[in-house]
């Protein structure tokens, strides 16, 4: 369900705890949630129809659902983060992203800063969306909080088949944190990202890793772990999608 009532049109853009080095060995820590109370918004809950939607090949497989801690405002320190979610596998004519700055939920004032669409990949997987920083984009800042979302339109279908949506929340870390932070990479910046609460620097880390190197066990175990920690247990084993 949407937490606001209106939808603005935007021209749509083309698209802390210290580790050693040894952490890498050690067991994957899993994600530390911030529950900050907000609405649980990260499943769809299925579809907008009493029947399946025509361009979902698997009713029955899981469906729509944005990787993001569910009770969390998902902090970054990144100013254009990177945002997920499993798609089904798919006929969709396209997909599309939206994201909003919460300026006040109270009053439901959210004002939109990007929109994009494309079509998406057919195979079922776990896809990513990058924040351009081209276009002029304008990066996350620290005075609100975001709010974003992701939807499915079949080739038959006027609206939206399926909705998941999450939140993001930018962050400036301490000094040893970032200094932590710029000096790791991988599977060691994942868990400390995860350890200090830091969802999509964690999952931005993990995937960079397995983008270039796949075959990596200790990665991919990391990449369930992070994802089952959360409740994904579902689709830790998902593949990243192109």
């Amino acid at each position: 369900m949407k937490i606001f009532s209106f939808f603005s049109t935007i021209t749509p853009v083309v698209v802390g705890l210290t580790f050693m080095a040894a952490a890498a060995a050690e067991a994957f820590p899993g994600y530390k949630p911030k529950p900050r109370g907000i609405p649980n918004v990260r499943v769809s809950g299925g579809t907008r129809s009493p029947e399946a939607p025509s361009c979902i090949s698997n009713p029955q497989a899981p469906q729509l659902t944005s990787i993001f801690p569910d009770d969390d405002l998902g902090n970054t320190t990144d100013s254009y983060p990177a945002f997920q979610w499993y798609m089904p596998s798919n006929n969709a004519s396209h997909v599309e992203f939206n994201l909003y700055e919460v300026v006040s939920e109270a009053d439901g004032i959210f004002q939109p800063v990007y929109q994009t669409a494309f079509v998406p990949n057919p195979e079922a997987g776990i896809a990513t969306l990058q924040m351009p920083r081209t276009a002029g984009l304008a990066p996350l800042t620290t005075e609100n909080y975001y709010y974003w979302s992701v939807e499915i339109y079949c080739p038959d279908e006027r609206t939206a088949v399926m909705t998941a949506e999450g939140f993001v929340e930018l962050l400036i870390p301490t000094p040893d944190l970032a200094a932590e932070l710029a000096n790791s990479d991988g599977v060691d910046k994942a868990a400390i990202a995860a350890e200090n609460s830091l969802w999509f620097d964690a999952t931005r880390a993990l995937t960079e890793h397995l983008n270039t190197q796949p075959g990596d066990r200790q990665a991919l175990t990391s990449w369930q772990t992070l994802l089952e920690s959360i409740g994904l247990e579902n689709i830790a084993d998902a593949p990243l999608l192109p």
